[in-house]
């Protein structure tokens, strides 16, 4: 890939990855609340659920923001 694309690409995952960390910020905080209102479904499972969901947007986030430091890092050692 060209430097361009590859520093597009970067900005590009940084952003999905504060993207999905704020998505996982208020999935834990509120998540639970909205899907027991929404669903109505029982508070507990409502909370769990939440919990997962923030879980999973974290992770996927931590993928992102893994991903477009390699990137980096690669394009670092093949510039040399």
């Amino acid at each position: 890939m060209t430097a361009s694309t590859t520093s597009a690409l970067k900005l590009l995952l940084r952003g999905v990855a504060w993207l999905l960390f704020a998505v996982a910020c208020f999935a834990f905080l509120v998540g639970g609340r909205a899907i027991s209102e929404f669903t109505k479904t029982n508070r507990i499972l409502a909370e769990m659920e939440g919990i997962g969901l923030a879980v999973v947007t974290g992770a996927l986030g931590f993928l992102a923001k893994t991903v477009g430091k390699n990137l980096d890092e690669g394009e670092d050692s093949s510039g040399q």
